[in-house]
């Protein structure tokens, strides 16, 4: 007769059963991550780029020095500097991303103005810097592009120095010389949300805490990143450069609900995909300005990942090969800006230039950043007004993109 009495390293004690053993796992969000790894495994990210998914990536805390582990890293290489050895770029996406499941809402707090004035997203890393001088060209003709990148600068004549003025200048964010405003994903896919906070059962009562949020999710996330820039710091001398697109993004598997303040009254509203701004503090004396640098983590439904990361991968690819085409500009840090009608056309800069780079450079310019704009009467399909407190609307995608 077979022996049924299980071998030692099966045999449960304490009274634990295996539905205890089935319900503690599903509860601890394990096989969500995987869910959420094999998601990203069957993405274009995954099939088409061939990413490399590592789960339990582990980083080292910038604060405390400890070894921690964020659920999963997606990372790829494009291989548009490998196709052209002539480029000067090696560019890479690296997807850091935070899983977590609840039955409790999540809650955001929603604004129509960007958190920023400046276009900070996204995160880069692998440059030397992401500051461009950019140089106008003031030679005269009809705006052909073709023949000018090799001409020298028609600047005026100081009679008194018998030397050229130097043509104006300016400081510009990579970002902004790239145009990423114009890319979906770069720009305003999702609504921003100035802060994120999670509900719980208190007695009878739903209370809510940004507490929670804060410590699983943004500073994971965030503290991730800042290890990911660590490593992508370039290597001196090196005849490359491999700038790293750094996006980070929380998968929920729970309700996701909006909160924004409309004619008064405190609308609700179910959004699939939120941006949410981080502002980090300045730790500069000198600075000019009294806030840090603001930073971004998407959170997406579990319904609408596969969505996104169409979204991510499509306008990523448009991200390097842009970066591909200006290699020479952000491998040097210098570029020219030609104008064809409205436009600006970023090249790069013509040896005649180089002596200018010697003059100092202080002005700065920016492009605005943007908001998604939308009102709450205007929310589209499973629409309510704010001030019915029965009932939530929803948002199912954004056709936009």
């Amino acid at each position: 007769m077979e022996d049924l009495n299980p071998p030692p390293f099966a045999e449960l004690k304490q009274g634990v059963t295996a539905k205890d053993v089935r319900e503690a796992i599903s509860k601890s969000g394990y096989p969500f991550q995987a869910v959420v790894a094999d998601i990203i495994a069957a993405s274009p990210l995954g099939v088409e780029s061939g990413a490399s998914i590592q789960e339990e990536w582990t980083y080292i805390d910038r604060e405390s020095g400890q070894v921690r582990s964020i659920d999963i890293l997606a990372d790829l290489a494009f291989q548009h500097g490998y196709q052209d050895p002539a480029s000067g770029l090696r560019s890479r996406l690296s997807l850091l991303v935070e899983c977590k499941q609840s039955d409790f809402p999540y809650v955001f707090f929603l604004r129509q103005t960007p958190p920023s004035e400046n276009n900070e997203f996204p995160d880069i890393a692998g440059l030397d810097s992401q500051q461009l001088r950019v140089f106008v060209d003031s030679a005269p003709g009809d705006g052909d592009c073709d023949s000018a990148a090799e001409a020298e600068p028609a600047s005026p004549i100081d009679a008194a120095e018998g030397k050229k003025e130097a043509p104006s200048s300016f400081w510009i964010n990579l970002r902004d010389a790239l145009d990423l405003h114009e890319i979906p994903f770069f720009a305003a896919p999702a609504p921003f949300a100035i802060s994120l906070a999670k509900t719980f059962r208190k007695g009878s009562r739903l209370e809510i805490t940004g507490e929670e949020t804060y410590k699983s999710l943004t500073l994971p996330l965030l503290k991730a990143a800042d290890h990911l820039r660590l490593l992508s710091e370039p290597e001196p001398d090196h005849p490359l450069l491999f700038p790293r697109i750094i996006i980070n993004v929380a998968v929920i598997r729970a309700p996701m609900i909006s909160a924004l303040l409309h004619e008064g009254e405190q609308g609700l509203l179910s959004l699939p995909w939120v941006r949410v701004s981080h502002l980090e503090p300045t730790n500069s004396p000198r600075a000019r300005h009294l806030t840090g640098a603001v930073r971004y983590f998407d959170v997406v439904h579990e319904s609408f990942f596969s969505r996104y990361l169409e979204i991510l991968s499509r306008d990523a690819e448009e991200m390097a090969l842009r970066m591909h085409q200006h290699s020479d500009e952000i491998s040097s840090g210098t570029g020219l800006f030609k104008f064809s009608g409205e436009r600006e056309l970023l090249e790069p800069l013509p040896q005649g230039y180089s002596h200018f780079l010697e003059e100092p450079c202080t002005m700065h310019l920016s492009k605005t950043a943007r908001a998604l704009g939308f009102k709450m009467k205007e929310a589209g399909e499973g629409e309510v007004a704010p001030q019915d407190h029965e009932s939530i609307g929803w948002i199912d995608t954004y056709d936009w993109l």
